[in-house]
This record gives C-alpha cells, sequence and structure tokens, in this order.
C-alpha cells in the first residue's frame, strides 16, 4: 500500500462537494491533478471513489465517504497521541471565522485566546455564510461560528451553542432589506417582483441601522438563547473547528458558551 496521507488529506476536503468540479474550484486544486489524486488512491487501495457511470457529472461512491471518515478517525486519533508528547501543543496563531450575527460572541470567543500561554495573534473575519464554509473548507480558518456543520462530514469539535430567532422588523410596505442570502434566495424562488423596493446588503449591522433609523420591514436576528432544544422557527448556532485544533484551544473556544 501506498503512502497516501496527502492525497486522503485531499479527499477528505473534497467530498463535502458533489463532484470533482465542484470540489476543484473550492479547495485549490485543479480538476486534472484531482482527478489524478483520485485515481491514485483508487489504484492504491483498491476502491472504486466515483461514480462515472452518472449522468452530467461523476459523484462520490459511498465508499468515498466512509474512506474519508475512516482517515479522519484516524488522523485525529495520531493527533491527540502526538499533542501528549508535545510540550502542550503550542500554538501562536489561531484564525477564527464568523457571521456577523455571531460576531459579539467571536469577540469574546477571541479575547479568551489571549489568555491562553503562546497566542499572540488571532485572526476574527466576518463573512457570508457561503464564504465562510468556503474558506473553512480550504482550512483558512480553524474554527468557526455558524447555522450548520459545513458540508456532509462530522465534526470531532463541533458544539451547538445555542439557538437564535429570526424576527421580523418594522411595518408591511416602504423598502424591503435583506441579506445577500435572502435576496438570492428570493431571486430563485422567483419571488423578487412581490417584494416592490429592495435595499440588499452584507452587512447586519447596515441592515439594522436603516432598518432604526430610515425604516422599511426585514428580519433580523435576534440575541443567542442558551437553550438546548430549539423551538419552532429558531436556528441553531454552532461552533466548529478543525480536527487539528489543539485541544486546549478548542477548550477554551467551547468554554464561551458557558459564559
Amino acid at each position: 500500500m501506498e503512502y497516501l496521507n496527502w492525497e486522503l488529506s485531499v479527499l477528505g476536503r473534497a467530498i463535502a462537494y458533489v463532484n470533482l468540479s465542484g470540489a476543484s474550484a473550492n479547495i485549490g486544486i485543479s480538476q486534472p491533478q484531482l482527478s489524478r489524486i483520485v485515481a491514485r488512491i483508487e489504484s492504491s487501495l483498491g476502491v472504486r471513489l466515483l461514480d462515472r457511470t452518472a449522468k452530467r457529472k461523476s459523484v462520490w461512491t459511498p465508499a468515498a465517504y466512509t474512506l474519508s471518515g475512516l482517515y479522519s478517525d484516524t488522523f485525529r486519533r495520531f493527533s491527540g497521541e502526538v499533542a501528549k508528547l508535545s510540550t502542550g501543543s503550542i500554538i501562536s496563531h489561531v484564525r477564527v471565522g464568523t457571521l456577523e450575527g455571531h460576531s459579539a460572541l467571536a469577540m469574546r470567543m477571541c479575547n479568551r485566546f489571549f489568555k491562553l500561554p503562546g497566542i499572540s495573534v488571532v485572526d476574527l473575519f466576518v463573512e457570508d455564510l457561503d464564504h465562510l464554509e468556503e474558506r473553512f473548507f480550504k482550512r483558512e480558518f480553524d474554527l468557526i461560528l455558524s447555522l450548520r456543520e459545513p458540508g456532509r462530514k462530522r465534526f470531532f469539535f463541533s458544539r451547538l451553542l445555542g439557538y437564535q430567532r429570526l424576527e421580523k422588523t418594522g411595518k408591511p410596505g416602504g423598502v424591503q432589506v435583506m441579506s445577500s442570502f435572502e435576496y438570492a434566495s428570493s431571486m430563485h424562488a422567483g419571488k423578487s417582483r412581490t417584494h416592490g423596493q429592495i435595499l440588499v446588503s452584507n452587512s447586519l449591522g447596515v441592515r439594522r441601522e436603516w432598518l432604526a433609523s430610515l425604516g422599511g420591514n426585514g428580519i433580523l436576528p435576534s440575541p443567542l438563547g442558551r437553550a438546548r432544544t430549539g423551538k419552532p422557527g429558531e436556528i441553531p448556532v454552532l461552533l466548529v473547528a478543525n480536527d487539528d485544533l489543539p485541544r486546549h484551544v478548542w477548550d477554551e473556544a467551547s468554554a464561551v458558551s458557558k459564559h
């Protein structure tokens, strides 16, 4: 059996997307190169990772998801054992991504990181949901605050922090204030003409200020509730981290939900 650590790590990122073209567009590897990586794994291990009989584009087989899970679990256990041998798994730089509605929680979490030995730089980026997940899969973020776990993979470091409600604000009529995600969804559903005048902004702060100062109507997230079970209409707030994040950093990050 060949040494396939890098190839299997690529597979673990690629299967978060439906097919090769979707994966290559998001993980920074060209489709021909990704195709060669998949073929090498298939040849070495004797497993079929792509269903090439599918119409239009090849899709991942169940074996691909199983193999990726086995590799991820093995790598996580190995990393944990190495961490025990190291001097505390000290890192100096942590990269965090968040949706704007969770930015206050993210700031409290980042402030906790500075209390850990060795950490001198913390990056905190506010992104739309699609960009947040894309950058996480590219491993540009160590942790993210999001509404869902990215892709189909179950992450070892994942915690439900609570729930938020999406609350209608303002009065009917006037300017409809939407996020970029809301607007794209309405366009996809063919409902854009029913809204009249629309302000679209990817900034929650801009949308909140517009509704407070200039009127109109829109939907804003409520403060985070700490309940462990959501009610109808509520959405989860999740903290998710890469599997190779040092455990002590994850413990500090997830402790923010207790304060």
